[in-house]
This record gives C-alpha cells, structure tokens and sequence, in this order.
C-alpha cells in the first residue's frame, strides 16, 4: 500500500492509493491537425480515505475554469419538492450551476421563487432567455455571505453535482449551511461509487471529478458541518439523490445503504484493493483477447466516442494496430479521432460499409443503432463487450438486438 497524502475532505486521514491508470490526455477528442502536436497528459490516481471513507482523485485539481457538469435528467424531483415542502409563493429555491431549466421553470409556474447561479455563460443566457432570474455568479463562501447579506435564506437548495467536481469540499458544505434556513433541505444527485465499482467501471474515474461518494463518506462529510443525511432515493444511471439537512430527521432508507456498505465492506480498504486487482485482470484480457483476434487476420472496430471510451483504450493500450475505427451517432464527432490512440471515428453507417468481423461495445446502444446492430449481426459480425470483463456475446443477447427487444 502506498502512502500518498492525507484528505482534502476530513483533513487528517491517510489516504491509499488503490488504482493508477496511468498519464492519460487531458481531451478526449482531437482535430486532425492536433495529431502531430504533443498532447497535454496528466497521471489519473484514485485513493481511499481510511479515516472518512472519501474515494478521491491523488494530486492537485487541474487548473481550468470550473464548469459545473449537467448530468442525467432524472424524473420525480418536483413532485416530491413540492409534496414534501409544500413549496408556495413564499418560499425561496436557490438552483446552483447545472441546474435543470425546466425543473426551475416548472417550479416557477407554481410560484415558488428561484435564484439560479450559474457561471457557465451559454446556460446562464440560456435560463434568462427563459426568464428565469440567472446571476452569473459561483457559489462559494463569498458568495454565501453575499446571499446572507440580502436577507436570502433557501427553503431548497439544488447542488446537482457539484460535490464530486469541487476542490473545496468543506467551504461548499460550509456556504450550503450558511445559506440554509433551519427547516429547509439541500438537494444532490451524485453518482454512487458502489454501482462504479461492482460493474469495474475504472473508466468513469476522470481528471475533471474530484470525489467519488458512498453513502457513509457522504454522511460523514455532511456531519462536520451541522448538516443531516435525511432520505436516498435511488436513481436510473448509477446516480443516488440525497436530502440533507440541519434538522436531526434521519429515514431508514440512510441506514439501509449504510448497513449494506459495511457489510460490503466499502469502508474499507481492502475492498479497494480487491478492485484494482480486477481491473488489471480486465486489462490483460482484454489486451490478450483483441490481439489474439488481430493475429487470426480479424478485424475489430468500436462503438463509443465518449470520455471514458478514450480512457479505457488509453489505459488498456489500444490503439489502430487493434481497432481500425470507432463509429458513434454524434456527428460533431465525425471525422475527428480519439485522443491519445488517434482511431478515427465515423458515423455509424461505417459500420455496414466496412463490416468488421468484430464491434467492441464501449457504450451502450443507443436507439439510432438498431438498424446498424441488426444487419451487422445478420452478415455475420460480433460483439465484444470490455466490462465487468471482457467478452464476445452469446447468441441470446444478439438475438435481443436482432429483435429490438
């Protein structure tokens, strides 16, 4: 175990570092005249906090204005705002970056007061195009304090993702408790580490997200701050929703998660361990399988051109002496190449004209290739899927997406 740092969340404990996955680029896709440059990489280590459970990102954030991501659109969150506070016109909603417009919009409609912060300038213009009272501002200590100031206290607040992305974990959970009215809640959805480890998706650790959460370590983290774990709610994508807030009302489905944790054995280091050990069996099978079928005279393309399709070639070693092409429904993306192992990628259409005799499965299938997948798999093509481990599909599964099923 290697001793690297103590956390940047509770200050004191020893941090170990778990996985290492290598200097990859800080973009994932490049231009054509970006191949000759030199790309910018930076080593992507993730540890484990041994005292408050934190899994984090081992080294200093990358310097770049903060963008706070909008991540998956996840259903029921009015009704249960408006169920469970009984939100009217004399109550105020302070949406942070990332915040979805139509949520705010809805709950205008319904009187209830918004404020949205949002530093990004096309969302920010977008929400006041929107009339949607927009300031473009960051949410920190300061600005709290500013909040404070104007005689603003939040009944809700919506912090979205930002927990995982900030450097500054305590002086956001500090301005959250600042700006909060004693019977008001704060809102979050946030990926959850377990679902991250249990399907060995190494590839969604990026430079840009700073921490990965359990329920515990997000427990632990909002205690230091007079704050409550109050409910989760599971959500679709491997996200959780949780509500905190300053009043001591904990529901049983805090301590469920929690319970399951500790039997897991998440708040331990062990258990971290144990899955960068899979992941390096992932890697050598993966290697051996596609250059086993490179060596037979096969061909071998891709599906995926997102971020963690480039670590995860990057990672493994995979560049065109393996895979002859990525094709991805983005046509934004056409033409240009994945960085770091510089595959092309195409439309999907590439996929019948050139009929590889395999497709590696690096994202899920989105609708738009159902007729692709079909015929592909009818003259005779394969898929490969790469996590929890690599494999070529049954028959089964390829009769599902035959059948659209």
């Amino acid at each position: 175990m290697k001793k690297v740092k103590t956390c940047r969340s509770c200050g004191s404990g020893e941090i170990v570092s778990f996985l290492s996955l290598g200097r990859l680029p800080l973009s994932s896709i490049l231009n054509s005249d970006q191949l000759a440059a030199p790309e910018e990489r930076r080593s992507l280590e993730v540890g484990f906090c041994k005292r408050c459970g934190l899994v984090q990102l081992i080294g200093d954030p990358i310097e770049a204005p903060f963008q706070a991501p909008v991540g998956p659109v996840h259903g029921g969150l009015l009704e249960q705002l408006m169920h469970n506070y009984r939100l009217g016109t004399h109550h105020l909603v302070l949406a942070l970056a990332g915040s979805s417009p139509e949520l705010m919009r809805q709950l205008m409609q319904a009187g209830v007061r918004v404020v949205y912060l949002e530093t990004h300038p096309e969302r920010s213009k977008a929400a006041a195009s929107k009339a949607i009272p927009t300031r473009h501002e960051r949410f920190d200590r300061n600005y709290a304090n500013h909040l404070r100031e104007e005689g603003l206290r939040a009944d809700v607040v919506l912090v979205n993702q930002l927990l995982a992305h900030s450097s500054d974990l305590n002086g956001l959970l500090e301005s959250l408790a600042a700006v909060l009215k004693d019977s008001g809640s704060v809102v979050m959805e946030l990926p959850y580490v377990r679902e991250l480890l249990e399907a060995r998706q190494f590839e969604h650790f990026t430079h840009q997200q700073q921490h990965y959460f359990s329920v515990s370590a997000l427990y632990e983290l909002v205690r230091r701050h007079g704050l409550w774990l109050h409910r989760v709610e599971p959500l679709s994508e491997g996200y959780l929703r949780y509500y905190l807030g300053k009043a001591r009302q904990i529901e049983p489905s805090v301590g469920r998660y929690m319970d399951e944790e500790q039997k897991l054995g998440l708040t331990t280091t062990a258990y971290y361990l144990e899955f960068a050990s899979r992941i390096a069996a992932v890697r050598e099978a993966l290697l051996a399988l596609l250059t086993e079928l490179r060596a037979r005279g096969r061909r071998v393309a891709a599906y995926g051109a997102s971020p963690q399709a480039t670590a995860l070639l990057n990672y493994v070693g995979l560049g065109r002496e393996v895979i002859d092409f990525v094709v991805d429904s983005d046509i934004s993306k056409h033409g240009r190449y994945l960085a770091g192992v510089h595959i092309p990628i195409h439309g999907t259409h590439r996929l019948l004209d050139e009929q590889p005799d395999y497709l590696l499965l690096l994202s899920d299938q989105p609708s738009e290739m159902a007729h692709q997948y079909r015929e592909y798999l009818k003259r005779g093509g394969k898929f490969i899927v790469a996590l929890p481990h690599p494999d070529i599909l049954n028959s089964p599964l390829e009769q599902k997406i035959q059948t659209g099923s």
